[in-house]
Parts: structure tokens; C-alpha cells; sequence
């Protein structure tokens, strides 16, 4: 079976069941929360796995990489996939999860890297230009990242430009180098 089928199963149910309930916006931000703690600590995955540690144990360990306080509606989620031993698809629930919120909701995802922070007038210009042609609201985050020497890594959704310096001055050389093998 594909693993993709299983989680977005998971995810889309859980979606309509907290938009019947009028919390999707407290699950995505449990979601979001549960989504950081996996990509933090490469761990929680592994644990999870281990047929040794009890549902209820698990249970919390989930609830407290969720945040310090979780909805009803994410705990029932949780005790219903520990239930039908699905916990290694966990993660894929909570990205999918996340997709289907912002989706239903509009939400475009940006980021912008640079080597120096950006003002706050040119973060906001940056905002504004992203939403230009677009309708909804924008997740967006400025990070600083000086091993990119300068210049900037731009994202929004799933397009990428990579403008810093680091990655020009890597062309350069491989382009060097592959020139000069040729000639030998």
C-alpha cells in the first residue's frame, strides 16, 4: 500500500472532524507544534516505534511534543491512531495536515535567508510583494544564515531561488573544475 494513503486518510479525517468541532485552527497549531517536534528531534520518531513502550506512554510523550496543553479533539485523535498502531505515520499526519489547513485556508508559506537581518521596512516590503497576485494570508519567515555570504535564498511554496554568494561561488568552481578536466 502507499504510505502516502495512509497518512492523508488520517489527516483529512481529522481536518473535517475538527472543522465540525470549530477548532481546526487549535489542531493545526497542535499539528504545527507536533511537525517541529519531529524535525527537532530525530528521537521522537524511533521511540514511537518501540513496541515495548505502552500506548499510554506514548500518548503522553505525543501530547507533550504537541505543546504543554492539547485540545480534546488531538488527544481522541491520538488514542484513535495509537489504537490502530499507525504512530510511524504520525509525522506525515501532521505535514498533511498542516497542507490541508493552509489550503482550505489560503495560507501561502514564504521565507526569506539572508546573510545580515533585514529591517523591518524591508521585511514588510518583502510580505507585500509576495501577496501581490495572491488572495489569503502569508506564513512567512526571515532568517539569518551567514554562511551564505550574501545575497539571498528566497522560497514561497514550493518554488526556490537561490541567490547567495556560497551557492554562485560553488558554480564557479564546478564550472572551473569541469573545464579543466576536460582539457587534461
Amino acid at each position: 500500500m502507499n504510505i502516502g494513503i495512509i497518512p492523508m486518510r488520517y489527516a483529512k479525517a481529522l481536518f473535517a472532524f475538527a472543522q465540525d468541532k470549530g477548532m481546526e485552527e487549535t489542531v493545526y497549531a497542535e499539528m504545527n507544534q507536533l511537525a517541529r517536534s519531529f524535525a527537532e528531534h530525530a528521537s521522537l520518531k524511533t521511540i514511537l516505534d518501540n513496541p515495548v513502550l505502552k500506548s499510554k506512554e506514548k500518548q503522553a510523550l505525543i501530547c507533550t511534543a504537541a505543546g504543554t496543553q492539547v485540545s480534546d479533539i488531538f488527544v481522541r485523535f491520538i488514542e484513535m491512531v495509537l489504537h490502530h498502531k499507525r504512530e510511524k505515520h504520525l509525522q506525515s499526519i501532521a505535514l498533511m495536515y498542516q497542507d490541508l489547513y493552509r489550503k482550505a485556508r489560503q495560507i501561502t508559506i514564504g521565507s526569506l535567508v539572508t546573510a545580515t537581518p533585514l529591517s523591518a521596512d524591508e521585511e514588510n516590503r518583502m510580505r507585500k510583494m509576495l501577496m501581490m497576485d495572491k488572495e489569503g494570508t502569508l506564513e512567512f519567515k526571515a532568517t539569518v544564515d551567514p554562511e551564505i555570504l550574501g545575497g539571498f535564498i528566497f522560497g514561497i511554496d514550493t518554488y526556490r531561488l537561490d541567490a547567495s554568494v556560497a551557492t554562485q561561488l560553488k558554480r564557479v568552481k564546478n564550472q572551473f573544475m569541469d573545464k579543466n578536466r576536460k582539457s587534461l
